[in-house]
């Protein structure tokens, strides 16, 4: 058994994310034996537990999946031409937000979208990828049933934590994640394990810029290590959007559910190792739900941090305490860029007790 610990602590949403990507991983590897948790110490570090792999074997298992996503046939290689002539614009089907479908030039647009979408769902459900389902899932879908009076509002089918800047009409898949697979392939394991534990920073794609956008939201513009980044990015994965036909989709995790563009991210922080299932399960139970409305209302400041203030419920509290839930952590998200491309980035948590 080993314990991998990770780069930065309970105060980075990138952190946190990266710990759920990196125990999906494993726990594709080693069903029965992944664990993630945080360390007993004055600022608690995130930590994977794995039974039958080191962390160098983690670290392969980062880079071998980079690798089969750069593939031709995969779901990030995959674009689809939309419109003709001046209109054509090419995009990936798998990014959550992209630009509106003309329907009325071009009524075959979305089928011709979902169809790109569902063949390669097909192949994933028959090799029993759910790795990728779940990503897929997490990062949500440009949402074709979704109108703002009589506009197409696709953005409203997308999980918040996608926060790639669509800058000159850029997409998440295409010019962010592509591009991370692609460059993780030329690593070796050691550069992508030394960047895991925050022994070094190798931010190629932003070219180490103090203004980098590398991160993609989890942190502030900085320099930020491309492969602890594609970790987070797949630690979307845990958050499974929930779709709605006449409401914005739900991220969980996100406060305000029901804006675009929320004020605050909540996520639990542990002192007792839980396993990836469990986690995916307090990601989706309601308690969750009713600490994430108590801790971002602008009210709570005002209470003191007991179980009772916390929670609307002591149920609740002892929901979460026996599954060695002893805290959350609030982050406020800043809402950055222009009304074109407003850009969110997460700023440094803070944590509640329970």
């Amino acid at each position: 058994m080993s314990t991998i610990t990770l780069a930065g602590d309970y105060r980075s949403a990138l952190t946190h994310f990266a710990q759920y990507g990196l125990a999906s991983l494993a726990e594709q590897y080693h069903p029965q034996g992944v664990t993630l948790g945080w360390s007993r110490e004055a600022v608690p570090k995130a930590q994977i537990t794995v039974k039958g792999a080191d962390a160098h074997t983690i670290a392969g298992y980062l880079h071998e999946l980079a690798k089969k996503l750069s593939e031709p046939e995969s779901w990030v290689m995959r674009d689809v031409i939309y419109g003709l002539g001046k209109d054509e614009k090419k995009f990936s089907p798998f990014s959550p937000r992209i630009r509106v479908i003309d329907t009325k030039k071009y009524p075959t647009g979305w089928r011709k979208h979902q169809k790109a979408r569902h063949n390669n769902l097909d192949g994933l459900t028959a090799n029993h990828d759910i790795l990728n389902l779940r990503w897929i899932s997490g990062l949500g879908e440009a949402a074709y049933w979704r109108f703002d009076r009589k506009d197409n509002r696709p953005d409203h089918g997308a999980s918040r934590w996608e926060m790639k800047t669509r800058n000159k009409g850029e997409e998440f898949v295409q010019h962010r994640l592509r591009s991370m697979c692609v460059e993780l392939t030329s690593w070796s394991a050691e550069k992508i394990l030394s960047g895991l534990l925050g022994e070094s920073l190798n931010d190629s794609l932003g070219k180490n810029k103090s203004d980098s956008r590398t991160s993609t939201g989890f942190a502030t513009p900085q320099p930020t290590d491309v492969a602890l980044v594609f970790a987070a990015l797949l630690g979307i994965s845990v958050f499974p959007v929930i779709h709605q036909v006449h409401q914005l989709s739900v991220t969980p995790g996100a406060w305000p559910s029901d804006s675009l563009h929320p004020q605050k991210m909540v996520l639990p922080i542990a002192t007792e190792h839980m396993t990836p299932a469990r986690l995916r399960t307090i990601l989706r139970n309601r308690a969750y739900t009713q600490a994430i409305e108590k801790v971002c209302d602008p009210e709570s400041e005002k209470y003191k941090s007991t179980a009772e203030n916390v929670f609307d419920t002591a149920g609740s509290a002892e929901w979460f305490k026996a599954r060695g839930i002893q805290a959350v952590v609030r982050f406020s998200i800043k809402l950055a860029g222009s009304d074109s491309a407003p850009e969110r980035q997460v700023q440094v948590g803070k944590s509640v007790l329970l």
